[in-house]
């Protein structure tokens, strides 16, 4: 019984800590319209920004800031990989297009995630997922179809931004499975700083050629984005990853994200998503609902 209560208390506190993220996750891609360098730039600033307040915040609160096994920093250092070119398509995606057609176009993450748990981990339960592939492509249709002009039958930018989309889901999608086979035993902290440490090292090569020049209203938003957002969002998320499986994880952020991003979006920014693009959307959110019954 004890044991029992014991497992009840940490699934709630994961269930906590991914309603927790969302909020911060959400309100990631307005960053994308808000902030006028490139995409690679954004992500560049944001990992060295969380590297250092969560490298301050190990070293201050005297926890372990360093692994005694160097496999963990491989695995840390294909995850930073992961992370740094997940973050780049998303933001890709959201300049490309809208914030609505890049969320809706990302979060069909939880099929890449449910077509590829089973390749990491034995509890995982391969489902018939043909009915939400479905749903899934004809979603990802109607949003790539939804600002048609000139007779043409997809618009070039919304086409770019779908495609963005996806590839940073499937990134995530990874991400998420390699967050979940290391962070059962591993600080949550710890692993958000290497990752984004590493992620923004590999950056560098590329962004060496990017504009540098950055005004001071950008730089207050990129600590916004580095410290507030990323740190807030991406440790609430990996802890919540400690105690529910990440096919789970994965239907909480894809139902919730879309609509509080569209809404922080209409909010902030004045968009305002057709209706085909809201209709595509909530396909690809029911795909997530007919995976997770089938997976769980």
């Amino acid at each position: 019984m004890l044991k029992r209560n014991i497992i009840s208390t940490a699934h709630r506190n994961g269930f906590i800590s991914i309603f927790l993220a969302v909020p911060f996750v959400s309100l990631t891609g307005l960053f994308g319209k808000w902030i006028s360098i490139s995409p690679l730039m954004i992500v560049q600033w944001r990992t060295i920004f969380a590297f250092i307040a969560l490298s301050i915040a190990l070293i201050v609160s005297r926890k372990k800031f360093l692994f005694n096994n160097y496999r963990e920093f491989l695995w840390l250092f294909i995850s930073g990989v992961l992370l740094g070119a997940h973050w780049v398509a998303f933001f890709k995606s959201i300049q490309v297009s809208t914030v609505a057609i890049g969320l809706l176009s990302y979060v069909s993450y939880p099929l890449f995630t449910t077509m590829l748990e089973p390749m990491f981990f034995s509890d995982s339960k391969i489902g018939k997922n043909f009915p939400s592939t479905v749903l899934v492509v004809i979603g990802l249709l109607l949003i790539a179809t939804s600002n048609r002009t000139n007779g043409e039958i997809i618009s070039g930018f919304v086409l770019e931004g779908v495609l963005w989309g996806l590839v940073a889901g499937l990134g995530f999608a990874i991400l998420t499975l390699i967050n979940r086979l290391h962070v059962r035993n591993q600080s949550p902290l710890l692993l958000t700083c290497w990752q984004n440490g590493f992620a923004a090292l590999i950056l560098v090569p590329w962004s060496i050629y990017e504009s540098w020049i950055i005004t001071k209203n950008d730089w207050f938003l990129l600590f916004l984005l580095g410290v507030v957002c990323t740190v807030g969002g991406h440790s609430l998320l990996i802890n919540g990853l400690r105690h529910i499986q990440a096919q789970l994880a994965s239907l909480l952020i894809a139902g919730l994200e879309p609509i509080l991003a569209i809404f922080f979006a209409f909010s902030f920014l004045g968009e305002i998503p057709s209706f085909r693009t809201l209709i595509g959307g909530a396909f690809i959110i029911i795909a997530t609902l007919i995976i997770i019954k089938k997976s769980i």
